[in-house]
């Protein structure tokens, strides 16, 4: 939910709370300031009535047609002069609710005492709030169409900087070397919201560029002085040498080949987080996968693994060609190597998904873990741990998801095509050489 609607909600919501309650203490208070006008409007009139007894004059004049009534007393009067009467009862001709206030008041006029009395009919609450309900309703209906109109106009005017920001972010893109251009802003937020971006985005400038260089610089530095030492270890062994300096060579070979593929499958990671493989052409994934079986054919052979394949034809995808090899070499690899003497393997392949299933032991770790890097299951010494993290960092890459499972003595790679919606840029892609790990 975008935040203009959230506050929108918000500012609704805190008009239909608040509403009622306000209601109900303007209707208290109207109807007190009535009856209180009421009351002093009858009060004068009484004391009108009052005044001309006193000058001797006869108020038949003043009082007829006028609900007020002239009563001599006989006795003192009362300690209260002004008596305030309020009669709610059912009026007999019209057969409803009536409100009726008296105000008594007494007065000493010569010798005699007389009690002057006025009344009206107020305004019941019932009334005033159905008034005021219907005020209410017109008042809510009012704010809505004003905050849906005016959450609009202000989504356009001063949410407009936001807006920009957002789409200067989306346009962001630390392999063109430009920093990121956002628009000035007279509110504060705002204006704080790009000063923090500015920063960011020029620190994760420099940290690609640094991340680059290292993954530019590390493969020269570190391969040179591996092939400098497996030269060394082929003259080596080419000299006089016994059996036990042979198996020392051997070992060390091992552990510079195991070394090499290290640092090629690091290299590849550091690439893919790079987002250096992009693309928009698609490849035939059936063809590619074929290929890549043929590859391991002597290796299934040699462990008397049984392979099926089921591919379907004509599924084009949009990924990298480098980089669908070794996503399939790498699944391919583990099948293989974690699997057992005379095992199965089953590769499926739909419009919808890809998967590489293989027999084996269970898994010691759970296997979402095993896409870690350095992850391995059964602690398999040909293994160097970074195979799945190659195929994952892939998917990634290229919008695919991955779940790994184990059930039945079956282990389940699969992989479902999701290609992302958005059109990628065709950028120059170095040809590498598929990191088998």
């Amino acid at each position: 939910m975008k935040l203009l609607n959230k506050v929108t909600i918000w500012f609704v919501g805190i008009v239909f709370l608040t509403t009622p309650v306000t209601m109900l203490i303007s209707r208290h208070n109207i109807k007190k300031k009535l009856d209180q006008a009421e009351v002093e409007r009858m009060r004068e009139v009484n004391d009108r009535v009052a005044r001309q007894l006193a000058a001797g004059e006869k108020p038949d004049r003043y009082t007829h047609g006028r609900p007020i009534a002239i009563t001599t007393l006989q006795g003192p009067l009362p300690e209260n002069k002004v008596q305030i009467v309020k009669d709610n009862y059912v009026s007999e001709d019209l057969g409803q609710k009536e409100c009726r206030i008296t105000v008594n008041s007494f007065y000493q006029i010569g010798d005699k005492a007389y009690e002057i009395s006025s009344f009206n009919y107020v305004i019941k609450s019932e009334e005033i709030f159905r008034g005021m309900l219907n005020t209410v309703v017109w008042k809510i209906l009012l704010i809505l169409l004003g905050v849906s109109l005016t959450a609009r106009l202000l989504s356009k005017v001063v949410f407009r900087p936001f807006h920009s920001t957002m789409k200067a972010l989306y346009k962001f893109d630390l392999k063109q070397k430009h920093p990121l251009e956002l628009p000035n802003t007279s509110t504060t937020e705002f204006r704080e919201l790009n000063t923090f971006l500015r920063k960011m985005t020029d620190k994760a400038m420099e940290d690609y560029a640094a991340v680059k260089e290292f993954s530019e610089n590390a493969s020269h530095e570190l391969q040179t002085p591996l092939a400098v030492i497996r030269s060394k270890l082929d003259l080596l062994s080419e000299t006089n040498i016994d059996s036990t300096q042979a198996a020392l060579i051997g070992d060390m070979q091992n552990a510079i080949e195991k070394l090499s593929h290290i640092n090629r499958s690091l290299l590849l990671l550091t690439k893919l987080e790079n987002q250096e493989f992009k693309t928009n052409e698609s490849i035939k994934f059936c063809r590619v996968t074929k290929d890549v079986i043929a590859m391991y054919e002597d290796w299934l052979t040699l462990k008397e693994i049984t392979l099926t394949h089921s591919l379907d034809k004509n599924i084009p995808l949009i990924i990298h060609p480098t980089l669908a090899e070794i996503l399939i070499s790498n699944l391919m690899s583990n099948a293989i190597r974690h699997n057992q003497e005379k095992g199965l393997i089953r590769v499926e392949l739909t419009k919808k998904d890809f998967c590489v299933s293989n027999t084996g032991l269970p898994p010691q770790i759970p296997t979402q873990e095993l896409f870690k890097r350095f992850k391995k299951s059964n602690q398999c010494n040909e293994s160097i741990g970074l195979g799945l993290a190659i195929v994952k960092q892939i998917c990634e890459v290229n919008g695919f998801a991955i779940t790994y499972q184990y059930s039945k003595g079956w282990h389940s790679v699969r992989i479902v095509f999701d290609p992302p919606k958005k059109e990628l840029n065709v950028t120059a892609v170095p040809e590498l050489e598929a990191a088998e790990v």
